[in-house]
């Protein structure tokens, strides 16, 4: 599949054949896909213009990414300079994927892959990203927490804009404070199927 796209000039995310063009960017991501994992929609663009802003702020020893497709998240948080990214997924095709796009970008090394979802993995992070489903957002929220430290960061979408009153209400159940919220419209031919064309994303903090 042949795509291509740049994050605030600084980031660049595309298929093997447009290499040329993605290693002009300061940071580049080179990525295989497939329609069940694309790494083009407005949820994915919006995570990484949040993590580029995250990282702006300070270093990030480790990340966990739940849910992780395509790898696209969890690599670039290794481009960006967090120095060990676990990224979790309960379809071992995403697992598959993940891996070949880690050795596409020499990234496999500090690459660990767990299948399963949040409850998997032991112990907390620096930064946790999570592009998922509303309904799993929501139900997951609380392990995402306990994923997290005091200080970190998390990086949450796959939501759109009716539902940001509900996921509000979530992160405050949950003692997270939100910082800043992204929106992005998806537009194609015909009625969308909720109301909306609007996505969202959100980077709220653990304060303690």
């Amino acid at each position: 599949m042949l795509f291509y796209y740049r994050i605030d000039r600084s980031l660049a995310v595309g298929s093997p054949w447009c290499r040329w063009l993605i290693s002009r960017a300061p940071t580049s991501i080179v990525l295989r896909c497939n329609s069940t994992f694309p790494p083009y929609h407005p949820t994915t663009k919006m995570c990484l213009s949040i993590m580029l802003e995250v990282f702006k702020e300070r270093s990030y020893q480790d990340l966990v990414d739940v849910g992780c497709g395509s790898g696209v998240l969890a690599l670039a948080g290794l481009k960006l300079g967090v120095e060990r990214a676990v990224a979790l997924d309960i379809d071992p095709q995403a697992l598959k994927l993940t891996r070949i796009n880690g050795q596409l970008n020499g990234l496999e090394s500090r690459l660990m892959l767990v299948k399963g979802s949040a409850e998997a993995v032991a112990g907390s992070f620096d930064l946790v990203l999570a592009n998922l489903p509303l309904h799993v957002l929501t139900e997951k929220l609380p392990e995402l927490c306990r994923l997290s430290k005091a200080g970190s960061r998390l990086v949450l979408s796959g939501f759109q804009d009716l539902d940001k009153p509900l996921l509000q209400e979530e992160l405050r159940r949950q003692g997270l404070k939100d910082k800043s919220w992204l929106s992005a419209d998806l537009v194609f031919f015909g009625d969308s199927p909720t109301g909306s064309f609007t996505w969202m994303a959100v980077h709220a903090i653990r304060d303690h």
